[in-house]
């Protein structure tokens, strides 16, 4: 880790604090192989930390993500940042660097409590309307020690709830698995009201509609019958460029789906989460949209 940060400093950051954001992830390689990568950028570089060249990676370990087994494999490289964390300063070529540290990565929500900023239970994550208490690295901290709140362990890494950046492309690709797996849905719905009968899924006129408008937006898309389970659709995945497109495009092609009481609704859900996606993932975002639109939805 000091290794790392030497080679990336700036003589001229002297008077800034380095910004380090740790990430980590997992991925299965195979049915029965798992790895788990831990790496770091300095957000200094600002759009430089984009770049595959800017990410360092740090540690590789071949494991599932479990907590037991990440504490023990990681031990090493986690005691090195927290030494870094509890100095904040790092000295290199006789000149000293403060720093500040950033957590990055994908969020899993799979427990009842599973927000790590305030106490919405799962029951009620659909509704902005209620608000939550709020809660810190420390309240997170005390939970593991009584086994609160979803908290069954302690944090790996202490590190301000403040300082903690979801992924927002997980965030969207996730968002957008939901819709159209909503419109999808709602498309086999229509056609089994119009037909009074539940024929062949693949037949209904509305659902044919759905699958020509996706693929109107200049992406392969399909929709099938489950071998093992006839009864049940599924369609092609589609990656963040292709989702990126259907969401800019797809609204537009709504009043030949969708019936009129139903179509300008969630045609403005998919804008208004369209320019939400826009601001968040946007490098300066627009403090006006930030305001009407990401805060007041």
């Amino acid at each position: 880790m000091y290794r790392f940060t030497q080679v990336e400093l700036n003589p001229d950051w002297r008077q800034e604090v380095i910004r380090v954001k740790l990430s980590g992830d997992g991925a299965k390689f195979s049915r029965c192989s798992s790895f788990f990568q831990l790496s770091f950028s300095l957000l200094n570089l600002q759009q430089r930390v984009l770049s595959p060249q800017d990410n360092h990676t740090i540690a590789v370990v071949n494991m599932p993500e479990k907590y037991d087994l990440l504490e023990a494999a990681l031990d090493p490289v986690l005691s090195e940042i927290k030494e870094l964390m509890a100095l904040k300063v790092v000295q290199v070529g006789g000149k000293s660097y403060e720093l500040e540290f950033y957590l990055g990565g994908d969020l899993k929500a799979n427990s009842k409590y599973s927000c790590i900023w305030c106490l919405v239970p799962s029951s009620d994550r659909w509704d902005t309307s209620k608000l939550h208490p709020s809660r810190s690295i420390e309240d997170i901290e005390a939970c593991a020690a009584t086994n609160e709140y979803s908290v069954k362990y302690p944090p790996l890494l202490s590190i301000d709830l403040d300082h903690v950046v979801p992924d927002e492309l997980h965030l969207f690709l996730r968002i957008m698995d939901i819709l159209i797996e909503n419109l999808i849905s709602y498309a086999v719905e229509l056609d089994i009201r119009a037909t009074r009968k539940q024929t062949d899924l693949l037949q209904g006129a509305t659902l044919k509609k759905v699958q020509a408008s996706i693929q109107s937006c200049g992406v392969s898309f399909q929709i099938w019958k489950k071998k093992e389970k006839p009864g049940e659709l599924d369609w092609t995945s589609l990656g963040g460029a292709q989702k990126r497109k259907v969401l800019s495009l797809l609204p537009a092609q709504f009043p030949n789906i969708l019936p009129p009481e139903t179509c300008q609704r969630v045609a403005q859900l998919w804008k208004d989460f369209e320019e939400t996606y826009s601001a968040i993932s946007s490098w300066t975002p627009d403090s006006t949209v930030i305001e009407t639109k990401v805060l007041r939805n």
